[in-house]
């Protein structure tokens, strides 16, 4: 950059502008990756904990709805699905056939065991066991709203946590934007203070040279009369005698 450049076209501030314009753009580009991967990371661990807490809301999800069958709520067609569900428990049918083995053992001794007593008391003891660990069964499959509940609160906690972090995100983005922009416009009004300045110098540089042209007369070339001229750097200045 020559001497002129500087004095008359705001070289020195262009060049600092562009420097900073460089520096900015740097700024930028590092400030979107450092964003890009902090909320590829934290999106993707909130991701993994929410698929996490979805399955196990939905295993415990499978126990709670056989108990809203089983209170009939979903209807009595569900209701007898929940019932089937029950009787064919290996463990139901296993005290069962446990108790009736007693029954019959004991019968037996006594030499009762075709005896209308013996069936009354099979039956009253089919009936008793059943009603027994049907009420059993549906307070273990109550005990799993509860379960269900928390990890369906925890799931829709990482929900929020995601929207949240996309809230954030996107403030954080348009601050690193609005810190470019601004930086930017400094830049520019810079750039655009030093040509003016440069304007300035220009014009009292013209101003001096025809005042210098009025007082001393025929200096650089210049006439006894009319029109003649002076060039400073690329500019071309009319002068008068």
């Amino acid at each position: 950059m020559g001497f002129l450049d500087t004095l008359f076209g705001g070289g020195a501030e262009k060049d600092a502008a562009n420097q900073n314009r460089t520096l900015l753009s740097d700024y930028l580009g590092k400030g979107t990756t450092a964003l890009d991967n902090a909320y590829g990371t934290s999106t993707g661990a909130l991701n993994k904990a929410y698929g996490s807490l979805s399955d196990l809301a939905g295993k415990y999800g499978q126990g709670t709805d056989l108990y809203l069958n089983a209170l009939g709520v979903n209807g009595a067609d569900a209701a007898k699905t929940a019932q089937s569900s029950f009787t064919n428990n290996p463990g139901y049918d296993a005290a069962v056939t446990a108790g009736l083995d007693a029954i019959n053992r004991r019968r037996a001794a006594g030499g009762m065991l075709d005896s209308g007593n013996a069936d009354l008391d099979a039956l009253t003891f089919g009936q008793n066991l059943q009603n027994q660990q049907y009420g059993g069964w549906l307070d273990r499959l109550s005990g799993l709203v509860s379960p269900e509940l928390s990890a369906t609160t925890a799931g829709a906690g990482v929900q929020q946590s995601l929207s949240d972090l996309a809230q954030t995100d996107a403030t954080n983005r348009i601050g690193l934007y609005g810190n470019y922009t601004s930086g930017n416009m400094s830049a520019n009004n810079a750039e655009a203070a030093g040509k003016a300045q440069g304007a300035k110098n220009l014009l009292g540089g013209a101003l001096s040279l025809a005042q210098l042209g009025l007082t001393a007369g025929g200096v650089g070339g210049f006439g006894s009369g009319g029109l003649s001229s002076m060039k400073v750097g690329n500019q071309t200045f009319p002068m008068y005698r």
